[in-house]
């Protein structure tokens, strides 16, 4: 059996470097890249007022009010005036 000397061991250690080194590389760029692309569709979306976002798994919506410090939001129905006719 053939033995490997220290020139082929450092040579397969190099390679192995650059390939996991490539590895992350473009992995990190494939993930920035889907991103923008992600964003860019959504904004692409909400200019086009498509509803269908509101059930996308990776929209998140936020209630936004104006209110005093201090102020809860409950759930539930509003107040109704009840009438006696």
């Amino acid at each position: 059996m053939g033995s490997l000397d220290g020139e082929e061991v450092v040579e397969s250690q190099d390679l192995v470097e650059w390939g996991c080194s490539a590895l992350v590389v473009f992995s990190g760029l494939w993930y920035i890249s889907y991103e923008v692309f992600k964003r860019w569709t959504v904004g692409l979306r909400l200019s086009a007022l498509d509803e269908s976002l509101l059930e996308e798994g990776f929209v998140a919506v936020e209630t936004l009010t104006d209110a005093p410090k201090g102020s809860q939001i409950v759930e539930g129905l509003p107040a109704e005036i009840i009438s006696d006719d």
